[in-house]
């Protein structure tokens, strides 16, 4: 740490401007650069011992948000907000050496101190900000809860996978949060230069942190053309004013109300005057592309979390700023898929946003959302893929969302063909040629031709006119149609396979199991249900895991969630973690296989396996055969023994979610939701685990 401060001081001392090493024309993702920092990689590979309980259930939940993979270091903007941290400190070297300064990869506008020294600061907080200033307030305030040891109530739970969680649970008195703004003010960021402006807008911050980065009306132009017109509902022509919520109870969990705390801290900066300060030390393009970067990884995270309404609204506010941007038209098309899926899924109610939540401009695009129908909302989604597939024909990804949102229009809309769809405009009157004369001097082709055209019918609604435009370009017709013949001869594929015979099935079986594969497991996870020592029950599946993937040829490598030490390179595991969080709900496409192939080449292998048990006891299950056994031994006495064994036996209901990805091609190989009742034995869990690994590699090897 002393050479990293060394480092970070002098640089300083040489000027702000710093090489943005990132990019936005060729963003993917926010990464952590360089090794785990020490005092990390010792908290997760369990050296640091605790002092007491406290400690220890706090290093726990650094340990779980270190193997999420969302901690950054190392990077530009942790470079950057350090900066902040070493002009905060100036005066109190030895305490600038205790302080830690991470950034977290979560949407939430938040921040957190330990009493290790450790500060969290989430992306989402840095994209909602307006200035440099306001970092230094809020880093200010959580030096304050670290320098006075404030104490705070944990939720005494072994996982914290979700960070919300980690966030929420660290719950701050009244007091506490009173004294953080008063003495974080007073005793490090008055004496920084920075600007007293930044008091009130960081409240503003965490008053409207629900609400998308800005506040930019959309017309209902982008979803139309000449060609078609959506119902004049579907579109608001005015939208519920954001309401004020400085009497509501404020991001940071239980901090005090925002207007509360606003009106101490007003009376409390009065008494200075106007102190001249800045809102940038480092300079303002500094700050600005710190906050894009900050923006597009929030974005990221909103579609990994199945937010896609908010971070299709982030993605078109940004695109205003950044057009052509690669990044923000990727994700503007994935989350325009994300809500498709959903809609045709019937659970758009899973992802559609709360009342309080669509005040302001957002609302136009949510209603729109919400009124639209399935087959119209598909055929957005394909015309916004389409674009990128002109932009980017060797990105395998847009055509993979087409193919997805395509399927179910053949397979349950029977749309697998464009003659479905007008040749006009909605409305339009096509001219038809009655001069025989002029038909006489045509070809037999130009008259085939001409006759293709699909007119206007009276059955016609406006998804029939949705592709009218795009039918008369060549290339989108080719595309469409060789992406429909692949997904019918896969259909056919899938028959022929369902009726082979078993001697059949039982050959390619033993040719398979010569090669053995490397298979990469990331995170297996069981719980018994009433039992919080999932530890145990994890490391039992581990093992079975490892015995029936072993059987069917496959080279298992187990990335544990309970490993004594990190066994996978940091940046490889936070990719494979954000890999398997972005797995979409609604279809069979992942958002990170964006470049998923460079992760395969990383990881030495294609295939990603994915696995989740949960077991249940049924306390009540053949009770009445129980008593029965029972009352049968009151007779036969020797038969005692075996009747007392049937109440402790036990019966389960077992749940078990198994899935693999090929990295490589970008498909899921097999996915299956189990449902089955065993003793209290590992036979059956082994068995099905068999069966799901013997699967998986009889169809790897058909792909």
């Amino acid at each position: 740490m002393k050479k990293l401060f060394i480092f970070i001081t002098v640089s300083f001392l040489f000027g702000t401007a710093f090489s943005q090493e990132l990019s936005l024309n060729n963003f993917i993702r926010l990464e952590a650069k360089g090794s785990l920092p020490k005092e990390l990689s010792d908290i997760a590979n369990g050296k640091i011992k605790a002092k007491d309980r406290h400690q220890e259930i706090v290093n726990q939940q650094i340990k779980d948000i270190i193997l999420s993979g969302r901690i950054i270091f190392g990077d530009t903007v942790s470079n950057y907000v350090n900066k902040i941290v070493d002009r905060l400190l100036a005066d109190e070297p030895e305490l600038r050496k205790n302080i830690k300064v991470y950034i977290i990869k979560s949407s939430q506008a938040n921040a957190f101190a330990t009493s290790e020294g450790y500060i969290f600061l989430t992306v989402g907080f840095i994209a909602q900000a307006t200035s440099e200033a306001e970092l230094g307030y809020v880093i200010s305030h959580e030096l304050i809860h670290y320098v006075k040891k404030h104490g705070y109530n944990l939720k005494d739970e072994e996982e914290f996978d979700n960070i919300s969680d980690f966030l929420k649970y660290h719950s701050r008195s009244r007091e506490q949060e009173f004294e953080c703004d008063r003495l974080g003010y007073e005793n490090y960021f008055k004496k920084s230069g920075y600007s007293q402006d930044a008091v009130n807008g960081v409240f503003d911050i965490l008053q409207y942190s629900y609400l998308p980065f800005d506040e930019v009306k959309i017309s209902r132009d982008i979803y139309e053309t000449e060609y078609y017109k959506f119902k004049d509902n579907y579109f608001l022509t005015s939208v519920t004013p954001i309401a004020s919520r400085e009497n509501y109870i404020d991001t940071f969990s239980t901090h005090p109300n925002l207007k509360s705390r606003r009106l101490e801290m007003e009376k409390f900066i009065e008494k200075d005057g106007d102190l001249n300060g800045s809102n940038f030390i480092q300079s303002k393009e500094d700050f600005n592309f710190i906050r894009s970067i900050c923006r597009f990884e929030t974005i990221n995270q909103q579609i990994i979390e199945d937010n896609y309404l908010k971070s299709y609204y982030n993605s078109l506010i940004l695109k205003r700023e950044f057009p052509n941007n690669k990044f923000l038209e990727t994700a503007n098309s994935t989350s325009l898929f994300g809500i498709a899926m959903s809609k045709i899924g019937d659970s758009f109610q899973d992802i559609d946003l709360k009342a309080e939540d669509t005040e302001g401009e957002i609302q136009f695009t949510t209603n729109l959302f919400r009124k639209i129908s399935k087959k119209e909302i598909a055929l957005l989604s394909i015309r916004s893929t389409w674009e990128n597939i002109k932009k980017y024909p060797q990105d395998k990804y847009y055509k993979q969302m087409f193919k997805e949102v395509l399927k179910p229009m053949i397979d349950d809309w029977s749309i697998g063909t464009l003659n479905k769809f007008s040749d006009y405009k909605m409305g339009e009157t096509p001219i038809i040629d009655s001069s025989a004369d002029e038909n006489k001097a045509k070809s037999k082709y130009d008259k085939i031709k001409q006759n293709k055209l699909v007119g206007n019918q009276k059955s016609f609604k406006v998804e029939n006119y949705m592709l009218a435009d795009l039918k008369k370009d060549s290339s989108f017709v080719k595309c469409f149609e060789n992406l429909a013949s692949e997904l019918e001869a896969s259909s056919a594929n899938n028959l022929i396979s369902s009726i082979k015979s078993s001697s059949e099935i039982k050959e390619e079986s033993n040719n398979k199991l010569l090669t053995k594969e490397k298979l990469i497991i990331l995170k297996p996870y069981a719980e018994k249900k009433g039992n919080s020592n999932s530890k145990r029950e994890t490391i039992k599946l581990e093992k079975i895991i490892k015995n029936t993937s072993s059987l069917n040829g496959f080279e298992p490598v187990i990335i544990s969630r309970y490993q004594k030490e990190i066994n996978i390179d940091y940046q490889i595991l936070s990719r494979l973690n954000d890999y398997s969080r972005s797995i979409n709900k609604y279809s069979q496409l992942t958002y990170e296989s964006r470049d998923a192939q460079e992760l395969s080449k990383q990881l030495g292998s294609p295939l990603l396996n994915l696995v989740y048990y949960q077991r249940e006891k049924c306390s009540s299950r053949n009770t009445f055969y129980k008593f029965f056994h029972l009352g049968f031994s009151a007779f036969s006495w020797p038969t005692l023994p075996f009747s007392i064994v049937q109440w402790f036996q036990g019966q389960y209901t077992t749940s078990l979610s198994f899935v693999t990805y090929n990295l490589e091609t970008d498909q899921l190989i097999y996915s299956t939701n189990l449902e089955f009742e065993h003793e209290n034995t590992n036979d059956e869990t082994t068995q099905k685990m068999y069966e799901c690994y013997f699967k998986t590699k009889k169809l790897n090897n058909k792909k």
